[in-house]
């Protein structure tokens, strides 16, 4: 019994962190699809494939693996990322079938959000949130799977948070797309305000090329970007730098004194914020692996290592 009883309480204690455990699923309704289970991981496959700017950065690739290290005993998990504002990972996983229920139907549910850091179960997340997360899944993830199985899913409880979306046949799987086509080409029109247009030269320089006169553009930005409206500076900036990482390091160099600098540096500060103290050391050393390792594939030059030796030894992990 005593042996029982401290193995839950390591339980609690693992998972009530950062990570969701196996105790966070009662929040988010369960999805059911009329597919067996082969297809519908193919499906999720699929999505995958089809939207190459959703592939998961760098600067989370950690908290994505995890699932696939040490799940805690969550069977099967998948993680998607949406890139788009505001940037998050879905965390979600299937549901065992009781021995009564058939085979040609897979449930899932969404277990916890990842941002900024932190892994989110919907328990500490207000109603407004909770709400934009559940609307969220369905409109990104759960109606592009119908779309690809050509099904409609059946969720419990939360069928008044989804919008009413007619597939129908092949030719309206098209205008799917183009809805959601048209929606982003007029946010693109409507960009006038000054994290708007940060977003825009971010976007043009992580899918493009790399262009100083871009990222003097994001230096003039970069003085306002501790607003509220700015929150999410700070990551794009680590994430253009993993875009492009040995232009910016060449930029860091010859301009000490950047501001973007100062965000990513800032930016590397948060995420390991947001981890146990204890924690926090053993992260950082698996980053900067991973970061040397993709600057080796890269041909980085000695000074270029140097300065990222240096950028390391920066970091404040209190």
């Amino acid at each position: 019994m005593l042996k029982f009883l401290l193995y839950l309480l390591m339980s609690v204690l693992l998972f009530s962190c950062n990570y969701p455990g196996k105790g966070s699923l009662g929040g988010w309704a369960s999805i059911t699809f009329p597919v067996p289970k082969d297809k519908l991981k193919l499906a999720i496959d699929s999505l995958r494939n089809t939207n190459p700017e959703n592939e998961i950065p760098e600067k989370w690739r950690y908290d994505s693996e995890y699932w696939e290290r040490d799940a805690g005993g969550v069977k099967e998990p998948e993680v998607l990322y949406i890139k788009k504002q505001p940037e998050e990972m879905y965390f979600f996983s299937y549901i065992p079938m009781e021995d009564n229920q058939s085979k040609m139907s897979t449930t899932i549910a969404l277990r916890s959000v990842f941002r900024n850091g932190t892994w989110y179960r919907k328990a500490v997340l207000d109603t407004t949130e909770q709400r934009r997360i559940s609307r969220r899944f369905y409109e990104e993830i759960i109606a592009k799977l119908e779309l690809i199985t050509n099904t409609k899913s059946r969720s419990e409880n939360e069928e008044y948070e989804q919008p009413e979306i007619d597939h129908g046949d092949s030719d309206n799987k098209s205008d799917f797309v183009l809805v959601i086509d048209s929606n982003k080409k007029n946010r693109t029109k409507k960009e006038l305000s000054i994290k708007e247009k940060a977003d825009s030269v971010a976007f043009k320089l992580i899918h493009g090329k790399f262009e100083t006169s871009s990222v003097l553009e994001l230096e003039k930005v970069c003085a306002s970007s501790g607003d509220l409206t700015m929150q999410f500076f700070t990551t794009t900036v680590e994430e253009l730098f993993y875009s492009h990482m040995a232009s910016f390091t060449n930029y860091y160099m010859t301009n000490p004194g950047s501001c973007l600098k100062e965000k990513l540096k800032q930016s590397m500060e948060e995420y390991m914020a947001a981890y146990e103290p204890k924690e926090r050391k053993r992260k950082q050393v698996e980053k900067e692996k991973r970061i040397l390792k993709k600057a080796e594939r890269e041909n980085f030059t000695p000074n270029q290592i140097s300065f990222l030796y240096a950028l390391f030894k920066s970091i404040n992990l209190q």
